[in-house]
């Protein structure tokens, strides 16, 4: 598999290539165990390369390397030059297409990665050719490599796809404000699912759209007969794919909403434990539909018609992101004066700002606290440890700097550290957005916050 074979080369490595060793060592300082292993690769590839730059293997092992650690302007000139000796080497193409795929250029993306996954089905390459068909609507194409993927839970959905394209916006206004029903400990709106009235959350962390199973049911969602696994809350979760026919929120209805169905009866409890529950999530693949704004500040949700921005007053702050795999949101930021971190942007993080595997957080010196009474039904819906505080003393993304955020600790065994072959080292959450209108432009990729009143 290419790009497991390029990072088991580097292992062997031993000769030297001018790439900044000391940013190399200066990152490494505190680093968990996995990051270290990660920059002991990419300097024994900077030996390895030393003197043999029309190696195109060596080069694809450097360019793996860098990639892996988000280095992706290093990582784009070596996979380029590696084009410039071999078009069709695979492992070149894969990252490259990889790296295309989080800016959102699809069609870059498709075209590389197919011209990788010709020559050699490494699994990494095809799951990110699989999520580039995903998003760009080519439903049978995915269907058919589902398997290979790893979600043979899906196949019949994405086949259900081609004939009832997801999220078709029919009714509705150019742009419309919804409410939040409930503003802590995530935001929460009302919609009409199967047309009855129901609270749902707000997540940036969530694929499509979760739905209670009991909801589900009664909507009439079309239930496929398999089953897969999307991370939300630090956790795995396994649903049972379906399509929702009618989702109308606010004065616009969305049909063919794509849903992962599960018990949500404990989470929609401790969401509102005194009125009525929490009966779903609403997902990036909905929230693509529209320009969407949380408006922290006034507590509402504005949606409006693909292609039309806001007016954005003076002193914005525009943040780019990345889409990683079908929909996950990436910013990079900085967490208590540390290095660069890759944050997964999950909005409905419930009670924090903040939230890292306790792995991360050692990194960076902070030490949880007690477990949380409070969410401690929500950490055992996840089924697994229960999440501990911690504050941290500050976090920079782009020019938005928040002092004192209140975080998470979960327990990691690190694996969800390397998702999509790069590094992840966290989530950025509900806290983190209070107080600020906050734009998701999906056509610049950019969070675009407005100042605070």
């Amino acid at each position: 598999m290419i790009l497991r074979r390029a990072l088991a080369a580097a292992l062997l490595a031993v000769t030297l290539l001018p790439v900044a060793p000391s940013r190399v060592r200066a990152q490494a300082r505190a680093a968990d165990a996995s990051y270290r292993d990660a920059e002991l690769l990419l300097r024994a590839a900077i030996r390895d390369t030393a003197g043999r730059g029309a190696d195109p293997a060596r080069l694809d092992t450097l360019g793996v390397a860098l990639m892996r650690l988000a280095r992706f302007e290093d990582a784009t000139r070596v996979f380029g030059r590696v084009l410039d000796l071999d078009p069709r080497d695979a492992g070149a193409n894969a990252g490259l297409g990889k790296m295309a795929l989080f800016r959102d250029a699809l069609a870059d993306a498709d075209t590389l990665l197919s011209r990788s996954v010709a020559s050699d089905r490494d699994p990494e390459t095809v799951r990110d050719l699989y999520a580039t068909w995903i998003r760009e609507g080519r439903w049978a194409d995915a269907a058919a490599i589902a398997e290979e993927a790893g979600e043979p839970g899906r196949h019949d959905a994405l086949l259900d796809a081609v004939e009832h394209p997801p999220c078709a916006i029919s009714d509705g206004p150019d742009e419309d404000r919804v409410g939040f029903v409930i503003v802590y400990p995530v935001p929460c709106v009302r919609a009409r699912v199967g047309g009855e009235s129901v609270l749902l959350a707000l997540d940036t962390g969530v694929r499509g759209m979760l739905l209670d199973t009991r909801v589900a049911r009664l909507a009439g969602v079309r239930m496929s007969a398999g089953q897969t696994s999307q991370l939300w809350l630090g956790r795995p979760q396994s649903t049972t794919e379906g399509s929702l026919p009618k989702l109308e929120i606010g004065r616009f209805t969305l049909h063919d909403v794509p849903v992962g169905v599960l018990s949500l009866h404990t989470y929609g409890l401790q969401l509102n434990p005194r009125s009525e529950p929490v009966v779903g999530v609403i997902g990036v693949q909905v929230l693509r539909a529209f320009v969407p704004t949380f408006d922290y500040r006034r507590g509402e949700l504005e949606l409006r018609r693909p292609g039309i921005r806001p007016a954005y007053g003076s002193g914005t702050i525009h943040v780019p992101f990345e889409i990683r795999g079908e929909a996950d949101l990436f910013v990079h930021a900085v967490v208590a004066g540390g290095r660069p971190m890759a944050l997964e942007v999950h909005s409905g993080f419930p009670e924090c700002g903040f939230a890292a595997p306790d792995v991360v957080l050692a990194e960076v010196g902070l030490k949880p606290g007690g477990v949380s009474k409070a969410m401690g039904g929500a950490s055992g819906f996840m089924k697994g440890s229960p999440w501990a505080r911690v504050m941290v003393p500050s976090i920079t993304v782009g020019g938005v700097v928040q002092s004192g955020v209140p975080g998470w600790s979960l327990k990691s065994d690190g694996v969800d550290l390397w998702r999509y072959g790069v590094r992840s080292d966290g989530y950025l959450a509900h806290d983190f957005f209070r107080g600020w209108r906050v734009t998701y432009d999906w056509s610049a990729r950019q969070l675009v916050f407005e100042p605070k009143e």
